[in-house]
Parts: C-alpha cells; structure tokens; sequence
C-alpha cells in the first residue's frame, strides 16, 4: 500500500465515520480506544476507530492479539492505524546529520472479532476497566478546562452580538457575551475554537501557518479544522451537547473538502491533539521543528510499511 492509498484509506473513513455520527465532536465523545499493550490510540487513529461498531474499545495486530490468549476469526476485516516513526539519517553532501520521519501502519482488530482463552478474557477486561477509569478522569467542566489553560490569552466577552476571533498579535480571543448563544454548550465550543487557534502563537506551541493567512486560502481551511477538531475534543471531554455548528451542511462542506485534500486529516488531527494537551496542560513531548521535519522518500526504504512486531500501541 502505497502513501497515496494510505492517505485516501484513512482519509474516507474519518469521512465515513463523520458521516455517520453527525459531528466532530461525536467522534471525540466516544471512549478512546486502547491497544492489548495499555495504550490509548490518539489524534487520527482515535477518530478512525472512533465509530467502530463493537461495544469493546479493546484492539489489537493479529500477533498482540494471538499473544494474550486470542484467535482472530475467519473473515474479519482489520482497521488501518498509523503512527510516525523517528529516524536519523545522514546527510552525504553535508555530512549533517537529520531527525526524519517515516509513516508506517498496522492492521488491528477489535477484541471482539477474536475468541479469547481465560487469560485473555482477563485481560480484556482489565483494559476496558482502564478506558472506563479515563472515562470518569475526562469528566471535566468546561469552566476548568479555561481555568485550567496556564499562560491563555487574554480572554474578552463583547457586549453585542458580535463574531468571535482570535488575534494573534494582540494574543487575544474576543467572543460574544454567553446571553447571545442559544445554550451553554454553543459557549462554551466556540470559546474552545478559538482557544484552539490560540494554541498556535509562537510562544506555545508556535503552529505558524496558521497565524499568517487570509479568509478562504488553504492555510486559513487548514488552521479552522485543528481549531474545530480541537473545539471538539475538549467539548467531548466537558460533556457538551451539540449544535448547529455541526450540521449535515457543516459536515457536508468539511467531507468534500477533506477529499479534495486527503492529507489535511492527518496533519489536522495530530495538531488538533497537541492543542488539545497543551490547553489542558498534558505534555505531549511536541516541538514546533518537528513540523517542518521533510518526510524520508527512498527506493530502498518505503514511506509507508506493515508493522508486525515493534507496535507504539
């Protein structure tokens, strides 16, 4: 499989599940989902399997599964996740030596596609426990989260009903006073847009491309899905309710765009996840040069390559 083939795969379901649930933020809202090792799978792998239709959030690669007391079944089909990896590779010209990063994928199954021993039923459900533990431990009030972002912005509510924005060279996010929305929920999500946006000035976490842009250039349509992919994340953990931001026509629009450009899923979730950390303060080991690191792209070394038995998950 190819990059462009992993690109489309990963790229129609996330479409497919979007579609299906009616709203960024019900992908957020479902458990994460967490491999036979203990680790939750985050930013694009939680939204492809975020939609999944197993009761489990419990996966594993044929091996992880084969290795805890499980058969996968005959017939069943495996999901795509991805990770990056980090490699140096040496410079012949310069000499140099260069942090590069290489896009591998696994198939997994739900653990419900598999026959488990004892042992392994065990340890499904010592799993699910963990999920349901981080479940009751994301159960946060919205207030909190604004509280709780160290080193925010100023923060100004205006007196009319007027649009919401953040401006970067102010460090600032005005939004309409809470008695022009039609809920709390509506607020509160479009507080944490806008907090998402501001995720991405040079002193945090310095996501430049999407501080220099104008109204409808591809910059501007990148730096609005992290925003809203981030607004949802945190709306899901405070428990919010929907609203017409996610609308079939609002949804609609983003599937068509994320076709035409396949790669922005990808790239969109993974900064979404890191502005997401940062506002609640979780360290996720992120520096601005890894986003202008080049993709290694060798005949001897494929870009995208199945991993059997050295899973992160």
């Amino acid at each position: 499989m190819n990059k462009s083939q992993i690109y489309a795969a990963i790229t129609e379901k996330i479409i497919a599940n979007l579609e299906t649930a009616g709203s960024w933020m019900k992908l957020w809202q479902v458990p994460s989902p967490v491999s036979m090792n203990g680790h939750y799978y985050r930013g694009i792998n939680r939204l492809v399997l975020s939609s999944d239709p197993y009761q489990s959030r419990v996966y594993g690669t044929f091996q992880q599964i084969r290795a805890n007391g499980g058969q996968v079944r005959k017939g069943e089909k495996s999901t795509i996740v991805v990770f990056w990896k980090n490699t140096l590779e040496k410079d012949e010209a310069t000499g140099e030596t260069k942090k590069m990063f290489l896009l591998k994928f696994y198939h997994v199954f739900n653990s419900e596609q598999a026959d488990f021993d004892e042992r392994g039923i065990k340890k499904i459900a010592e799993l699910q426990n963990l999920v349901t533990e981080k479940v009751n431990a994301e159960h946060l009030e919205a207030e909190a989260i604004i509280q709780g972002y160290e080193g925010r912005p100023e923060i100004r509510f205006s007196h009319k009903d007027d649009r919401a924005f953040y401006a970067p060279v102010a460090d600032l996010i005005s939004v309409p006073d809470r008695k022009y929305f039609t809920s709390s929920s509506s607020f509160y999500r479009v507080l944490f847009h806008e907090m998402g946006h501001s995720t991405g000035h040079p002193k945090r976490l310095n996501r430049y491309d999407g501080m220099s842009n104008s109204y409808g250039d591809i910059p501007y349509s990148k730096e609005e899905l992290v925003a809203e992919l981030c607004s949802s994340f945190l709306a899901g953990i405070a428990n919010l309710d929907l609203d017409i931001r996610n609308s079939a026509a609002y949804i609609g629009g983003w599937a068509s765009a994320l076709r035409d450009n396949q790669k922005w899923i990808m790239w969109a979730a993974a900064r979404a996840e890191k502005a997401a950390d940062h506002i609640l303060g979780i360290d996720s080991s992120y520096t601005a040069s890894e986003e202008k690191t080049t993709v290694k792209v060798t005949s001897k070394v494929p870009v995208l390559e199945p991993v059997l038995d050295d899973s992160p998950f």
